[in-house]
């Protein structure tokens, strides 16, 4: 996939990139960990308790991603990139059998702060929609999303996911409240 976009943003001065979609893999582990706790912490404070969103995240998120994509199966999971020449502007990642009684669980979409409203995350989801329709045809894609999440949530919807289920967590100190978006 690919597509001439112009951007503009303080992160992305005013140019034309090429916008181009492709998978992730073991190597780009670092990358996808560095955007994930950056695009955590542009969304998420005041959401989830601030020690979540500390110096501590990176390393965790690192260690998350080097452990997914070394897990077994990588035919039931799909990390897909956003690139804008060499630089992961967003990513989308699915597993097909994280929810078996919902389908697949689009577990991330996040988009670089400074790059959002650019079209890449309805590109990425569009993508994860596809996978999850080849991997699991006839059942419902799904993601939990947080309720203050509101420009989130707004997305989504407009993308034509539809709100269910509730879950409250608790963690320091905060109920963390997400609901669950799905798309038949």
């Amino acid at each position: 996939m690919s597509e001439d976009k112009l951007i503009s943003s303080a992160a992305a001065p005013t140019r034309r990139f090429v916008a181009s979609i492709r998978l992730g893999t073991p190597a780009d582990a670092d990358a996808i960990a560095a955007l994930h706790a950056e695009s955590w912490r542009s969304a998420y404070r005041g959401l989830i308790p601030d020690e979540d969103l500390g110096e501590a995240l990176d390393g965790e998120r690192l260690q998350f991603w080097r452990t997914r994509f070394a897990a077994p199966e990588p035919d039931r999971r799909v990390v897909f990139l956003e690139m804008a020449d060499s630089l992961i502007v967003g990513f989308a990642c699915v597993l097909a059998d994280a929810d078996p009684d919902h389908g697949p669980l689009l577990d991330n979409l996040h988009v670089k702060p400074g790059w959002r409203g650019k079209g890449i995350g309805a590109r990425l989801l569009n993508e994860a929609r596809l996978w999850s329709a080849a991997i699991a045809p006839g059942e419902p894609m799904h993601l939990w999303v947080l309720e203050g999440n509101l420009a989130a949530r707004r997305f989504y919807r407009g993308q034509g996911g539809v709100e269910e289920d509730r879950l409250v967590e608790h963690r320091g100190g905060m109920a963390i409240v997400s609901l669950r978006c799905k798309w038949g």
